[in-house]
C-alpha cells in the first residue's frame, strides 16, 4: 500500500533513487533536442540492445527513446496497459516542458511479480527506471499512479550531491501533482488537498540547520518539497503570474540540465535565477536550504483560498488574495 500511512503523505513511498547499477539493464544514448553537454564519465555508457528483442518494447515521446521492460511471468495487465502507461506518465511531463522530454532516453523495467499493485521505484543518473507493479495492478491503478512520473521527473532534473538530494527529491514531490493537473490527470481540489494534507511534514523543527544540513525524511521529500512550492508562488507573485518554476526548469533544460549531468546547487540556483530573470531561488535558496527558513502554511493556505475541511477535502475560494497565483500554478489562469 502506498498512501495508507499518514506519516508518509502522497508521493513518498518512493524508496532511495540510488542502487546497484547491476539490477538494471542499460540503454542506447541518443540526443536530446534541448542540445548541451551529453556525456557523463560518472556511469557506463548504456550497451546498444536489439529494438525487436522479445523483452523489450520502444515508446517514443517527446524525442526520447523509451526501452520498457516487463519482468514477470504472470503480469496482471497487458503489455498494450503497461506501455500506454509509460506513454502517458512521459507525454504529460514532455507537454510541461514544451513538448520535448529533457532527456534522451530511458530504460524502464517493470517487475510485475509480487501480491501487490504499484509500489515503489527507483531511478538512476537518467538512464534507468525501475518500478514494481505486482499481480494486483489494475488499469484503474495505472489511471491514478503517480510514481512513474515521480520518477521520470528525476531524469529530468540534474544529478547533485548525496547533501543536496532534497533538491531532487522535493522536486519530484511537488512538481508530479502539477505536472498532473495541467495534463487534465488530476483536478485543482486534488492537488491543492493533497498538498495542504502532507507540506507540514517539510516545516523545520527545533535544532533544524537548514535543507542543506537537516536530513530527515520530512525534510528530504516535504522540505524539499515547500522550496519548490515557494519558488513556484514567489516567482508567481513578484511577475504577476508571468514567470514560474516552469521558466527555471525549462532554461535548466535548454542548456543540458538533466540526471545525465552532475551539477552543484550553486549552478542550479544560478541557472534557476537567470531563467526567470530574477534572484527569487537565490533569495529562498539562502533562507530555507543554508538556513531553516520557516513558512507559516495556515496562512499560506487562507491566502491561496485554500480552506481544509473536517472530512480531508478542501474547498478553493476563487476571491482570496492569491487565488490567481494558485489557478496559474494549476495552469488554469
Amino acid at each position: 500500500m502506498r498512501n495508507d500511512n499518514p506519516l508518509r503523505g502522497d508521493g513518498l513511498y518512493v524508496q532511495r533513487r540510488r542502487f546497484t547499477l547491476g539490477l538494471l539493464g542499460a540503454t542506447a544514448a541518443s540526443a536530446c533536442s534541448f542540445g548541451g553537454e551529453r556525456s557523463d564519465s560518472r556511469v557506463p555508457e548504456p550497451r546498444v540492445e536489439d529494438d525487436d528483442a522479445s523483452d523489450a518494447h520502444v515508446v517514443r515521446v517527446g524525442g526520447a527513446k523509451l526501452r520498457v521492460v516487463i519482468e514477470g511471468t504472470k503480469p496482471s495487465l497487458s503489455t498494450k496497459a503497461y506501455l500506454g502507461w509509460v506513454r502517458k506518465s512521459a507525454q504529460m511531463i514532455a507537454d510541461y516542458y514544451g513538448g520535448t522530454l529533457p532527456v534522451p532516453g530511458l530504460e524502464i523495467t517493470l517487475k510485475t511479480s509480487g501480491r501487490g499493485s504499484i509500489g515503489y521505484g527507483h531511478h538512476k543518473s537518467g538512464r534507468w527506471i525501475t518500478i514494481h507493479c505486482g499481480r494486483r495492478t489494475k488499469q484503474s491503478s495505472l489511471d491514478k499512479d503517480w510514481v512513474m512520473v515521480h520518477e521520470m521527473l528525476h531524469a529530468t532534473f540534474p544529478d547533485l550531491t548525496d547533501r543536496h538530494r532534497w533538491m531532487q527529491e522535493g522536486l519530484s514531490t511537488y512538481l508530479e501533482k502539477i505536472v498532473r493537473v495541467r495534463a487534465g490527470d488530476l483536478e485543482e481540489n486534488d492537488v491543492w488537498r493533497k498538498l495542504s494534507r502532507s507540506m507540514h511534514y517539510g516545516r523545520p523543527k527545533a535544532g533544524d540547520r537548514g535543507l542543506d544540513k537537516t536530513h530527515t525524511w520530512g525534510r528530504t521529500y516535504w522540505g524539499g518539497a515547500l522550496f519548490w512550492m515557494m519558488v513556484d508562488l514567489e516567482l508567481r507573485k513578484t511577475t504577476d503570474n508571468g514567470k514560474s518554476l516552469r521558466d527555471a526548469l525549462l532554461y535548466i533544460a535548454s542548456i543540458g540540465g538533466n540526471a545525465r549531468q552532475m551539477w552543484s546547487t550553486d549552478r542550479v540556483v544560478e541557472s534557476s535565477d537567470k531563467g526567470t530573470g530574477t534572484d527569487v531561488v537565490s533569495r529562498l535558496y539562502a533562507s530555507m536550504a543554508e538556513a531553516p527558513g520557516d513558512v507559516d502554511l495556515e496562512q499560506l493556505w487562507l491566502d491561496l483560498g485554500v480552506v481544509r475541511n473536517p472530512d480531508r477535502s478542501v474547498t478553493l475560494h476563487d476571491d482570496a488574495p492569491l487565488a490567481a497565483i494558485r489557478q496559474g500554478v494549476c495552469g488554469l489562469a
